[in-house]
């Protein structure tokens, strides 16, 4: 969510101003090995607690329960936790969940039971609009679209996102130009994830 969502379309921004820099933008649910290279920086959801990583915490993000305002005409707002188990359910994969900072959903309403479940924020924000159910979606995201409804039955969770590189490439230029400019553009838009 956080790199296709937000870094993608501000990416352009810094290659405009630094031309000769390569980015190669990944975003996938899986963890990679600073210290092998096999990625100069990573944006995790977990601070690091091993290993001669640098980490720094980019923001906070809140997720909450949404809906599209279609299904909400259709099948009505529920008042309650309960009457949320009513309701068809969008969530993610359990099996798939990379981190036990992701698994979520028992946080929001304990027994969640997706009968729709994506693997991608991106993919559940898309069935939540379309109408497949109430899940829980990330309010940076889902604050961008307008056919969706915040369903104001549980408080939202907090998490955050951490910028991490190893060590050994703190003095490279590179390094230094793209973390500053991801944790500016951060900064800049900070109330966006809250």
């Amino acid at each position: 969510g956080f790199g296709v969502a937000f870094l993608a379309p501000r990416l352009g921004e810094l290659t405009g101003r630094h031309p000769t820099l390569s980015v190669q933008l990944v975003p996938v649910p899986r963890t990679f090995s600073l210290s092998r290279r096999e990625a100069d920086i990573a944006i995790t959801v977990e601070r690091p607690t091993e290993g001669r990583l640098v980490a720094s915490k980019l923001v906070d993000y809140s997720l909450g329960l949404y809906a599209s305002k279609d299904y909400l005409a259709a099948n009505g707002m529920p008042d309650s936790l309960v009457g949320l188990k009513k309701h068809r359910l969008v969530g993610y994969v359990g099996d798939l969940v990379i981190s036990p900072t992701l698994d979520y959903a028992n946080e929001i309403a304990p027994g969640w039971q997706a009968g729709f479940q994506v693997s991608s924020a991106l993919g559940q924000t898309s069935a939540v609009r379309s109408g497949a159910g109430i899940g829980i979606l990330h309010t940076f995201i889902a604050r961008t679209h307008d056919d969706l409804v915040s369903v104001p039955v549980a408080p939202p969770i907090r998490r955050a996102y951490w910028l991490v590189y190893h060590e050994s490439v703190r003095p490279l230029r590179r390094i230094q130009t793209v973390s500053s400019f991801i944790a500016g553009i951060v900064e800049k838009e900070r109330s966006r994830f809250l």
